[in-house]
């Protein structure tokens, strides 16, 4: 699933997990396009936290690809780069 909006945060939350939801619901293989995504927060990073351990628990796959230098950071400044395996 690829992100079409430039921001990941806790104003869009709502309608991006709305179609998380739905993607991990529907597929086995869940892949999650952040190309586009420039600016991410904490709220953004924990809900890809929880979706990555709702795949574990159903043995699911998640791979989180397409990652902006300034999304990275984000990640490497929340310590959650290792964990989402980015």
């Amino acid at each position: 699933m690829k992100l079409e909006s430039e921001n990941f945060t806790i104003y869009e939350i709502k309608e991006l997990k709305d179609k998380l939801l739905e993607e991990f619901q529907q597929s086995e293989d869940i892949q999650i396009d952040l190309s586009n995504v420039i600016k991410i927060d904490m709220t953004a990073i924990q809900l890809l936290l929880s979706l990555k351990k709702s795949c574990e628990n159903q043995n699911k796959s998640f791979k989180i690809k397409g990652i902006d230098a300034n999304a990275y950071r984000a990640f490497q400044l929340s310590g959650c780069d290792t964990a989402l395996g980015v």
